[in-house]
């Protein structure tokens, strides 16, 4: 308990810090001097192309005019192939990051040989690369330096899409560099904007401490023995402003106690930052005929063009970038060029030209006014950063991209006066006391009271409900929704969150933003609350046909709101286990299985006219599954292609479910991708695996360490630990809890786990055991042999074959062994071409009919 009311009371010490550093920033323009200083950001979508041995980046880095202070250059695409999904191969990296030292080593020395450049750090995510130089004479005012990555790609895990960043301090300014790579496609701006989402809220730089001397207003303890008190767990009786006085007068030297004193380890954000520079191949393309945009740009008509750039729009509405700035575009559609020309796609897909590749910049303060360049106080306001050009490289030909840069003057805070600052401070401190009582974190909801209720759910369907929150208070409140037994008193239990086994329901919740979410005063946020069931609790909500439960939007230090949840819910066939479904029917008069009993009695539509021709076999799957089998075992399936990009990102599965509700089983209607996806969502959806847990610890955990892929962690309902989003997108393949660990999709498979195939399938129950095999002839029929394999090495192929490896091995294991067991398992029933002899035939059909 006294833990509790100590962590209580440090939250409030350091909401009141918080608000105390607001106020300071906000009059820092009376104890800060600038300085300005030039800042260059490049991006370059390579192609997946190495440099050729006499390009020259010139024209991309180097400015005649300016020498930049900090250069931040990002590349993409820079490796796609197969072998990029599988291992971390450095040689493309160390390529261009020679290609580039040397570029920007020319560029210094051609103005002047004293100028060096220093590279501070660099991050990459598969292809997507960022490299962040500084001047010489600048690296020792680079302080906190620290990096991140965050993946976008196949179920938010790989990192063929996504976003990779670098932040630190630059004399007393916190810059943040952000090179992403985002969804393509011409009508997939919405996953464009997911990924920016997904990058801005999941970023967060946690490499090490930061350190300045404004940071002391963060600490709480009064002593000067850091690690002493910080963790002690004891109350204190002082006010948080004499914790701060007694720390820094423990000090003699205010130089040393700058140098000493350290934040206790605070989570930049992406937008925690002075100034950001988010730059990439965003992929937004411009929404206009194909014919109309390379008409317009032969007629260099560029303005019309612009007015219907998605990424224009986009910021426009709100949905991306929100208070980012761009420099006017005077140049021609940087994508997508036929490689070593100047001419526009002529391939097969014709690409439409488009902006894709852009720099774009945000400021926490746009306009400052104070001491500049060690000169007089200047009246007038000046801009934090001030872009001066915005270029593309012309001559740089050899990938279908442009290269983009963009040059920047940035007004940077070079020095503070401390003991201006001091006074501030100490000024502030006397109105907080006047106003301690009555600063109490204030919130408006609306609708109020919240009443969430979305009626009769099915699987797949997403439903939203909006709640606006509006900060009313004097001071920026922090929010969190969470299931009402996290609080005990008013107070939240433990961190992190721990879900009750029956409070599964919450991790199918998403929020949007992500919460906690922090608002500042007078402002106003709206939460977008979804509700869609996943895979893994399908088997739960088919035994509870309603959620009646109490969600609390907690306010820290404030006044909470009680948000009810009703939901009513219709899983159908999902989530029930296969000894629930109806006994299947076998019509031994047309030797054919019976998906409609009704159709199948009447004679005027082509049945048999009599009951005796209807077998029940119980050991046979359900009728669902083998009608789903049936109507692909006779088709051309198609891997590469179902497994694509594209398709996943566009398929459309809800017209198919609506049919299997209604118990419609004729679907000679839908596509192989349709099909063969829903038999996926339907088998991860089973309370139990096809090949049930206890056989697969049996197997996997019997002790050979060859193919045992680890430690093994499995996904449990008991206890869940608490996830800000819980989106599930019904056209997304279903997703594993544990970590995405692609496996070799052409390397030998031991033989261990060949044996261990042949001795899981004799341990299946007979109904198990059918269906295992049923499955196992369909996907043979879509696995490539050998020389298929050979043939479709690309970036893309590589990608469904790992998707369909993934897709397959989750629909008949779900994740209780590790990615690694389940990848080898699955590619050891696929290669295997023995199987069809040893299928075992129904009592009274053969499984050819």
């Amino acid at each position: 308990m006294m833990n509790t009311i100590h962590e209580q009371q440090q939250n409030r010490i350091n909401d009141s810090n918080r608000r105390l550093e607001d106020k300071l920033k906000e009059r820092e323009d009376e104890y800060t001097c600038y300085k300005q200083f030039y800042i260059l950001c490049g991006t370059f979508n390579v192609n997946n192309r190495q440099p050729p041995s006499t390009v020259s980046l010139n024209e991309w880095i180097c400015r005649a005019e300016q020498i930049p202070d900090i250069i931040a250059v990002g590349f993409q695409e820079i490796d796609t192939s197969g072998g990029a999904y599988l291992y971390d191969d450095k040689k493309k990296e160390d390529e261009w990051e020679h290609l580039l030292s040397k570029t920007i080593k020319h560029c210094g020395n051609s103005i002047s040989s004293d100028n060096k450049y220093e590279l501070v750090n660099k991050v990459r995510l598969m292809g997507i690369l960022l490299f962040v130089y500084v001047r010489s004479q600048h690296v020792t005012k680079c302080t906190a330096i620290s990096r991140a990555s965050v993946p976008t790609g196949f179920m938010n895990i790989a990192g063929n899409k996504g976003g990779v960043g670098i932040r630190f301090r630059f004399y007393e300014t916190d810059i943040c560099f952000v090179n992403c790579h985002f969804a393509s496609g011409d009508g997939q701006t919405q996953r464009r904007n997911d990924d920016y989402q997904t990058i801005e809220s999941r970023m967060a730089f946690t490499d090490g401490p930061t350190y300045s001397f404004k940071d002391y207003i963060w600490y709480t303890p009064a002593s000067s023995d850091l690690h002493s008190t910080a963790n002690s767990g004891q109350t204190t009786t002082h006010r948080w402003w004499e914790n701060i006085v007694n720390f820094k007068n423990s000090f003699n030297d205010t130089k040393l106690y700058r140098e000493k004193f350290i934040c206790l380890y605070f989570r930049w954000k992406i937008s925690n930052h002075d100034i950001i520079f988010w730059f990439g191949d965003m992929n937004y393309r411009i929404s206009q005929a194909n014919e109309q945009v390379r008409k317009a740009i032969t007629e260099l008509s560029m303005i019309p063009l612009q007015e219907t750039d998605q990424l224009k729009c986009e910021i426009k509405l709100d949905r991306v970038f929100k208070n980012y700035q761009e420099h006017t575009i005077d140049f021609l559609p940087t994508y997508k060029f036929d490689p070593g020309t100047d001419v526009y796609d002529t391939s097969e897909k014709l690409r439409t030209p488009s902006w894709t590749d852009r720099i774009l910049f945000k400021v926490k303060r746009k306009k400052v006014r104070g001491n500049l360049n060690d000169q007089k106080k200047i009246d007038d306001e000046i801009d934090v950063v001030k872009p001066l050009d915005y270029f593309c490289a012309k001559s740089v030909k050899f990938s279908d991209h442009r290269p983009v840069s963009s040059l920047f003057l940035a007004t940077i805070k070079y020095q503070c006066d401390e003991k201006r600052s001091n006074e501030i401070r100490e000024q502030l401190i006397r109105e907080f006391d006047r106003e301690e009582n009555d600063a109490i974190p204030t919130i408006d909801v609306h609708p109020r009271p919240p009443e969430i209720k979305f009626d009769h759910i099915k699987y797949l369907d997403k439903s939203s409900y909006k709640i606006k929150i509006k900060n009313v208070g004097e001071c920026q409140v922090n929010c969190i929704i969470l299931p009402s037994s996290q609080f005990s008193a008013g107070a939240i239990k433990q961190q992190p969150f721990q879900l009750r086994s029956d409070e599964y329901y919450f991790n199918c919740l998403g929020f949007i933003p992500a919460i906690p979410s922090l608002i500042q005063v007078k402002e106003e946020q709206t939460v977008d609350i979804t509700f869609s069931v996943k895979p893994e609790y399908a088997s739960l909500f088919s035994n509870k046909k309603q959620i009646k439960e109490i969600l609390i939007l907690h306010v820290e230090n404030g006044a909470d709101t009680f948000i009810t949840l009703d939901v009513t819910l219709d899983m159908g066939p999902f989530g029930l286990a296969l000894d629930k479904f109806p006994v299947t029917l076998f019509n031994s008069r047309t030797n054919q299985y019976v998906y409609d009993v009704k159709l199948s009695l009447n004679s005027d539509n082509g049945g048999s006219g009599k009951q005796s021709d209807l077998k029940e076999l119980k050991n046979d799957p359900p009728a669902l599954y083998l009608a789903l089998i049936d109507c692909l075992k006779d088709r051309e399936l198609d891997l590469i292609d179902i497994f694509s990009d594209d398709v996943q990102d566009n398929l459309d599965l809800i017209p198919l479910r609506n049919e299997i509700y209604n118990h419609n089983y004729k679907f000679d209607k839908f596509d192989n991708s349709e099909l063969l996806m829903m038999l996926i969502h339907l088998l991860q959806c089973l309370p139990e695996p096809l090949v049930s847990t206890q056989i697969q610890k049996n197997i996997f955990n019997a002790g050979t360490s060859y193919y045992s892929g680890g430690t093994h962690h499995p996904a449990t309902t008991n206890s869940s630990q608490y996830s800000s989003t819980g989106n599930v997108n019904q056209n997304s393949l279903p997703s594993s809890n544990s970590s995405f660990t692609v496996s070799n999709v052409s390397g030998p498979i031991p033989n261990e786990m060949r044996n261990a195939v042949s001795i899981l399938i004799e341990q299946l129950e007979q109904k198990q055991r059918n269906l295992f095999f049923r499955l196992l002839l369909l996907f043979q029929k879509i696995w490539l042999k050998q020389q298929d394999m050979e043939m479709n090495d690309s970036s893309q192929a590589c990608r469904a074959i790992q998707n369909c490896i993934e897709s397959l091995s989750l629909a008949l294991l779900h994740d209780e062994a590790t990615p690694q067991q389940r990848h080898l398992f699955i590619r050891a029933c696929l290669e295997d071409d023995k199987p069809n002899n040893n299928i075992p035939r129904s009592s009274s059909m053969t499984m050819s009919k």
